[in-house]
Formats: structure tokens, sequence, C-alpha cells
């Protein structure tokens, strides 16, 4: 049992929130203002304190989470506001707070927060405090991201297949790594296998392992990925570009858990949790036959969308103070004008892009570090015109071509680009572009490009 002191000034509010908690079995002792808060804390010792944010009209909660840093910096501090916003959640992360919370709030989840933040304190679980520098991509106060680190904390209950979606560039490997942190594995390895930059013919010997002698090159026997993640997480990344062959015994794994290695009679008995991701849609893999039906139901038991940046936008700015905290100096600022702009902007390679305006910012900026607008639009070539100026509804109409020319077009602008800047190695080319190589093939044969240097 954990004492809690909640800070609410509504009173039918504050007993319910008394009620959820000790219907969990926690002491809980209330108060209805930050002047009492201060008196609870130099009388007491909480393990928990839960905190309303608005109080009497203004942030009042804000300096409940600056006097707990001051008074018990070991106690965690959950802040729980109907007015969620960007500039109060930084704040509050400056300042110490250890969650964010939307009201409204169910009983589960007021509980399941309580729970992580005693975790947190008692040092229980010292991964969840830190996501060894995951919070750039997971962290976030918009529902959107709330409802991603529930799921994958759920997810991570128990041992089912979880198959992560989402756009190039929103951390979906960062989200497996959470969900591998989150689950009772955590102590075992967490091993990544990115499916688009294994050559077929090299697949099966990687992921299954091999015995001496199986084939020209097989000098000493090797195991594969899959028997490495013994007793933790594989992750499978870019599962849509696993070839046909390959998806028919990774589904007998995942039925049998063994494994067999090329060459070998006899097969391994395997003990890990299957994460995959992609960026294809999987079901419409499945209709084009790209991909197995079996799998595919196989792999979709927890299905966990990692949403794009442009639709939590609300995110930007902790995302930023991270980012800023991570790679600048005491001397980094950003104006609010350079900030609210980028709210504004596209962000079509999502965080990944987001990460390499901060870095190039940092890069430019000028000895006192501060981070404006004008430098902003110096590195953006406003004469070229904006991300947002150059892909809109109006340019597609008075260009009079069809959205998938459009698309075409734009593809092909960017791959051109990335193949000079690459030097014409299609393989860098890729990296650059965030893609595989072997999607990055398939998208040179559609666009009709010359044949490329390659690995």
């Amino acid at each position: 049992m954990a004492e809690v002191l909640v800070v609410e000034d509504e009173a039918n509010a504050r007993q319910v929130l008394a009620l959820i908690l000790e219907g969990h079995g926690h002491g809980v002792a209330a108060c209805a203002n930050a002047a009492e808060a201060e008196v609870a804390l130099k009388q007491g010792r909480f393990d928990v304190v839960l905190t309303d944010l608005r109080m009497e009209g203004r942030n009042e909660g804000l300096d409940v989470v600056r006097m707990g840093a001051r008074l018990c910096p070991d106690t965690p501090i959950i802040l729980l506001t109907a007015y969620a916003s960007a500039q109060t959640a930084v704040e509050a992360m400056k300042e110490g707070a250890f969650d964010y919370l939307t009201k409204p709030v169910s009983s589960e989840e007021l509980a399941q927060a309580v729970e992580r933040a005693l975790d947190a304190g008692s040092g229980a679980s010292n991964h969840v405090a830190d996501e060894s520098g995951m919070d750039e991509v997971l962290s976030g106060i918009s529902p959107a991201m709330q409802r991603v680190r529930e799921r994958l904390r759920r997810a991570g209950q128990r041992d089912f297949t979880v198959l992560i979606t989402g756009e190039s560039g929103t951390g979906k490997e960062l989200a497996a790594h959470y969900l591998h942190q989150h689950s009772a594995r955590a102590s075992g390895p967490f091993v990544p296998v990115h499916c688009g930059a294994i050559p077929s013919e090299l697949f099966e010997s990687e992921l299954f392992g091999h015995k001496r002698g199986s084939f020209t090159g097989a000098t000493a026997d090797r195991q594969g990925m899959i028997e490495s993640a013994q007793g933790g997480t594989l992750f499978l990344d870019e599962i849509g570009e696993m070839p046909i062959s390959i998806q028919v015994k990774l589904l007998r794994v995942l039925q049998d858990m063994k494994v067999r290695p090329v060459g070998s009679d006899r097969e391994v008995p395997v003990d890990v949790r299957v994460v995959a991701a992609t960026n294809r849609d999987l079901a419409e893999e499945v209709s084009l036959g790209n991909f197995r039906e079996d799998l595919y139901y196989r792999l979709h038991v927890v299905p966990v969308h990692m949403p794009p940046l442009r639709a939590r936008r609300e995110d930007i700015p902790v995302l930023v103070e991270r980012m800023l905290a991570k790679w600048g100096d005491e001397k980094v600022s950003m104006t609010p004008e350079c900030l609210q702009r980028m709210t504004t902007m596209p962000f079509m390679g999502n965080v990944r892009e987001l990460e390499n305006v901060i870095q190039r910012l940092l890069a430019m900026a000028d000895g006192d570090g501060e981070l404006n607008v004008s430098l902003l639009e110096d590195i953006y070539q406003p004469g070229a015109g904006s991300p947002a100026d150059m892909v809109s509804l109006e340019v597609l109409q008075k260009r009079g071509a069809g959205l998938d020319d459009f698309l075409a077009d734009i593809e092909r602008i960017l791959i051109s680009q990335a193949l000079d800047a690459s030097g014409g190695n299609a393989t860098r080319a890729a990296d650059l572009l965030g893609i595989s190589f072997r999607s990055m093939r398939y998208r040179l044969d559609k666009l009709g490009f010359k044949d490329m240097d390659g690995e």
C-alpha cells in the first residue's frame, strides 16, 4: 500500500480521486490547494503526489511540482488536468513532474499511472524512469501518445505477438524497445532484425542460423538471430520486406517455437517474444499476394499504431525541449516565435525530420546560441518555398495532375537528390531517405531510373 497526496480544489473531484485510489489499496491524504499541500508535505511522507493543474483560476499545480522538487525530490508527482497544453507540459517536465494525465481519466488509467510512479520512486524498475534516449520519441502529452504508451505497457504484460505500424520516422523500433523494457523479458536480449537490409539469399541463414558446411562459405556453425534472442525480444523491422519463402518458415517458428538451422536435421526450442514493424499496409500486401495471410494474422495479435508527428503537434515543444537538452548546452535557447513556427511545420519525415531540423539549427546557431525564426527559415531555404507551400491541394490543382502522378514527381525529386548526395550509390541514397535497399531498388525500377551502383 502506498501513501498518496491528492491536491484538487474541487471537492467532488477530490473525493472521487480519493475513492479510486483507496479502492486500489492506497492510503490517501487530500487537500484543496498548494498552500495546504505544502503543510502536508512538511508534516508527512508520501510515496506519490497527484495534483490538479488548474486550481483557483491559475496553474497552481506547477507550484506543487516545484514544491515537491524542493521538499521531497524523490517523490514522483503526477499532473492531472483538463487543460492540456504543450507549453504547460514542457514547463511541468522541466520542473520535475513524473507524468502528465489529461482529464477525464479512468480509474484504471489513474491506478496504472500511480503504479508506474511507485516503481520509479522505489527504483524497482530503473528502466521506467529513463528510457535510454527513447523519451525523445515516446514522450508527449497528446492523447495519441498517451494511448501508445499505455498500449505498449499493457502489451508488455503478456507474451502475445505485437505488430507496430506507422510512417517512416515515427519511432517504431524505439516503441518495440520500450515494449521490451516494460515486459517480464526486460533482462533478456533485445535483438533487432532489419528485414530490408538482408540479401534474400542470406535471409534464412541470418534468421535461423546454419551448420558448418551447409553451403559455400559456411566454415563454422552460426547461431541465428531468432536463437540469439532467447529469453528476450526479437524485433522484425520492415517485416513487409521479408521474402515469401522465409515468411513460411517464420510462421512455423511462431506456431511451434522451434527453429531449424540451415543444414541441420534437428530443431532447436526457442523462447522469444516477437515484435514486428512495418510502414506498409500489410492487409493490402496480403490482398496483392505479397504477404502471407496466415502470417499476417499471427503477427497482428496486438496492433500498435505510431501516429505521425503532424497528428500530435502539441508534442513538438516537449520533443524540442528534450532534444535541445540532449544536443545543446546551457547557452542554447529557442525563441517562442521559433517554437511556435515549428509547431506549424508539416514534418512529413516525422520525429526523424524534427531531429534533423534541431541538429541543423544547433550547427548554424551564432555564438549566443539563440535559435530564432530567421535561422529556421535559412535552413529551409524560404526562396524555394516551404514544404507546406510545395505540398498542397492548391499546387496539385494548378498542375492539373492526379494525386498518384504528383506523389511520383515528389518521390522522383527526393530520390534524385539523394542519389546526387551519395554520388550515385543506391545503398547510401536509401539510407539518406530512410528506406531499405530493396525498397530503393523497387522505386528506381518503378520511376525509370537507370541502374545505379548498389551495395
